[in-house]
């Protein structure tokens, strides 16, 4: 389902490590990494609910849907009319969520389109977004704020986006992580190797230094919505005039 499209000057390198060997695993690997796996998601949908309530139809933009897991929820928040555009750049995670929101009678209100963001081709603004666990995959200040000026381009003035992200390089954090990992079995080489990943990655610094990229963006007004270890979600509005 990929689209040709042109590539900005701002394009960043795709992300790795999404294929076919951890799609089919992802989601149970994820609520190991992330205490609360699924209260995020629940959160997400509870937060865009309540800032659209009201709304019978709209449209909502989801970055990095990787396997649709947090679209499930909606099937609870009586919203029939709301229609849902996922984008994925790995084939095996979309293929996963294909058929996951097809099972839970979602798909056919959800378009999936195989790519990054900017190759999403154009079309009618959305009323609100959501990306997570995208941000800190993206190197570097520069391209995140690429990023969430590509997301602010597509969305009607006043919509809500929920981001969640990774913020922070704590020592001790990390190690409780790690020591999360060890409680569910995985071998010794797999620890070694994510304990290599979290010394050598580069996150977000700080919650002020994610605040200032939002503002740049126009993107206002940010809400903790849920902390888990490093990993935080936060909500904020679009407001185009306010890009600093």
């Amino acid at each position: 389902m990929a689209h040709e499209h042109p590539i900005p000057a701002h394009h960043h390198p795709p992300v790795t490590g999404f294929g076919a060997d951890r799609a089919a695993h992802y989601d149970a690997q994820a609520a190991i990494s992330l205490a609360g796996f699924q209260a995020v998601y629940e959160l997400g949908v509870s937060a865009l609910t309540a800032q659209l309530d009201g709304q019978d139809s709209a449209s909502l933009l989801f970055v990095g849907l990787g396997t649709g897991a947090e679209l499930l929820p909606y099937t609870r928040f009586d919203v029939p009319g709301w229609c849902f555009t996922g984008v994925e750049p790995s084939e095996p995670m979309l293929d996963v969520a294909r058929k996951r929101l097809a099972s839970e009678g979602i798909l056919s209100r959800t378009r999936l389109h195989l790519g990054e963001l900017h190759t999403l081709p154009p079309g009618p603004p959305f009323d609100g977004a959501q990306m997570m666990g995208v941000l800190h995959h993206v190197d570097g200040d520069a391209a995140r704020l690429a990023l969430l000026r590509e997301v602010t381009r597509r969305l009607k003035p006043g919509a809500p986006l929920v981001l969640g992200c990774r913020i922070g390089k704590d020592p001790e954090l990390s190690n409780i992580e790690l020591r999360r990992w060890r409680a569910h079995g995985i071998p010794l080489e797999d620890l070694e190797r994510k304990r290599h990943h979290l010394a050598t990655m580069r996150p977000i610094e700080s919650d002020a230094a994610l605040f200032s990229l939002l503002a740049q963006s126009g993107l206002v007004s940010p809400r903790t919505l849920f902390v888990s270890l490093q990993f935080k979600v936060f909500l904020a509005r679009f407001e185009p005039g306010a890009a600093v």
